[in-house]
């Protein structure tokens, strides 16, 4: 007895793989054969339902088949009212319009015997029966059960196993980030607000300027263009007596010295002292380094050498245009030293062009003494500035015997042996009456012959020496009196003569 066939498998109306002869005889259910996997042998494994078939459908009991009723008519559907289709997602043809194949999951009605239908041979038939297929290959020593995916058409084969309408996986929700503690944000507003700070102070902050930095003017960055070095001397000094001091700087280099007198209002103010006429420079070859120029400088002839130089471009200059004369002398921080119209500093060189310079106080009772004014007749001039005496002026002599008469009034008014910074000073061994103290001038004006200098040792400070002779009276009680002490001496009256008005001078007496 042969071993029952696989059920039938139902075939679409129309899909081209109907039986042609309409034989009724059901065709080898191949499940094996969708796939690529090798069929297991028969009853060896348990088969697990794929997760891509639908729920298995459970028909009610079929009703008996037979041969006659093996093709798909009305008969079918008014036997058992099955549906085949419904347990695929196929549309089922219209009633009896093709003829179909009883479904796989009918079983045979009584009486019926698997050697009545054709079987094929397979995989899994005996030796005998299989004729060439090969045999099924036997799986794995403990496979206990093995999956089959049954492909449903229609559906994609990446589906996941859970079917297409899985519920998506939950997203791990991710925490909230916590703030910075406040310490670390009052930390980055401190950081934040100093750079600001430093910002703005670094925009804002007063620069200094060097004195020794060296800064051309315009003139010297335009610089003329000399083919020979009597041409550069001739402009030089022609430059000077127009008042030009660019111009004339722009013919050569400058020194290292302080730059105070090397403005246009110093260089006008030593051409209204003495200006540069007459020019005439001798003329020169292409090579020489030594010129002779001839000049007026006020009223004195001068006739000098210049040297000059030959720059890389061709260009020729003078070596100098200035020169440096050393400031030595003692000065006073309260006498300021001014030096045609130019306020100097506390500098120790100063670069002069050809000219005269004049020193001056700027104050009313002081002044330089006339043999201070230097004249430089050329740029070889080196003689430093060692002394700047002072004197004082006519202003400041009357304004000094004014407040020095005034002192010595108020003294011999004064009753009382010894006043304040005064001259007077009358020792007595007996007590007198304050109050009958009287004093009488033998010389009634010491002061205004009185010769007024500027003291050695500070030249801010004024003095002369006053002799004071004048008779001392005063009661030693109501009955007896001096017979008039006569007193002979010479005082020295001293003044901070810087000051500007005459009542702000305070006369100090010393011997």
């Amino acid at each position: 007895m042969s071993e029952p066939a696989s059920p039938i498998t139902p075939v679409r109306p129309g899909s081209g793989l109907e039986d042609p002869s309409g034989s009724s005889v059901p065709a080898v259910d191949d499940t094996w054969g969708a796939t690529r996997l090798t069929p297991p042998p028969a009853g060896v494994l348990t088969p697990t339902p794929s997760p891509y078939e639908p729920s298995p459908y459970t028909p009610v009991a079929p009703a008996a088949v037979t041969a006659s009723s093996a093709m798909y008519g009305s008969q079918v559907g008014e036997t058992d009212g099955l549906d085949a289709w419904g347990a695929t997602h196929l549309a089922a043809p219209p009633t009896g319009a093709l003829p179909t194949t009883p479904a796989p999951w009918h079983e045979p009605n009584q009486g019926w015997t698997p050697g009545d239908a054709p079987q094929a041979p397979s995989a899994f038939s005996p030796p005998e029966e299989r004729g060439g297929v090969a045999a099924a290959e036997v799986p794995q020593t403990g496979v206990s059960s093995i999956v089959v995916p049954r492909p449903i058409r229609g559906l994609p084969f990446d589906q996941p196993a859970a079917g297409r309408f899985t519920a998506p996986a939950e997203k791990t929700r991710v925490g909230r980030r916590k703030r910075p503690p406040f310490w670390i944000l009052g930390v980055v507003a401190v950081i934040v607000l100093a750079l600001v700070v430093y910002v703005v102070w670094d925009q804002n902050r007063p620069v200094v300027v060097s004195p020794d930095i060296v800064v051309p003017t315009s003139a010297q960055a335009s610089a003329p263009r000399v083919a020979r070095g009597d041409l550069a001397v001739k402009g030089y000094l022609e430059a000077l007596a127009a008042g030009d001091i660019d111009k004339a700087l722009s013919y050569g280099s400058v020194g290292g010295g302080s730059r105070a007198l090397l403005v246009p209002d110093a260089l006008k103010a030593s051409l209204a002292a003495a200006p540069i006429t007459s020019i005439n420079v001798t003329p020169a070859d292409a090579t020489a380094s030594t010129i002779h120029a001839a000049y007026q400088l006020g009223t004195q002839a001068v006739e000098s050498d210049y040297k000059v130089v030959k720059k890389d471009d061709g260009n020729w200059q003078l070596a100098a245009s200035t020169a440096t004369v050393r400031l030595d002398a003692k000065r006073s921080d309260s006498v300021p030293l001014i030096i045609n119209g130019q306020k100097i500093g506390p500098v120790v060189q100063l670069e002069l062009v050809p000219g005269t310079y004049t020193m001056t106080t700027g104050l009313p009772f002081l002044a330089y003494q006339s043999t201070t004014t230097i004249t430089v007749n050329d740029l070889s001039y080196t003689k430093a500035i060692s002394e700047l005496p002072v004197d004082v002026t006519a202003d400041g002599k009357t304004a000094l015997i004014r407040a020095t008469q005034a002192s010595l009034a108020n003294c011999v008014d004064y009753q009382q042996l010894s006043p304040p910074n005064c001259p007077m000073a009358e020792p007595t061994g007996r007590p007198v009456i304050t109050s009958t103290i009287r004093r009488e001038m033998i010389v009634p004006d010491p002061v205004s012959g009185a010769q007024w200098v500027v003291d050695s040792s500070n030249s801010a400070v004024a003095s002369a020496l006053i002799p004071v002779h004048y008779k001392f009276f005063a009661n030693f009680d109501a009955n007896t009196t001096t017979a008039g002490t006569d007193y002979n001496q010479s005082w020295t009256a001293r003044a901070d003569a810087t000051k500007l008005l005459g009542a702000d001078l305070v006369i100090e007496w010393g011997h």
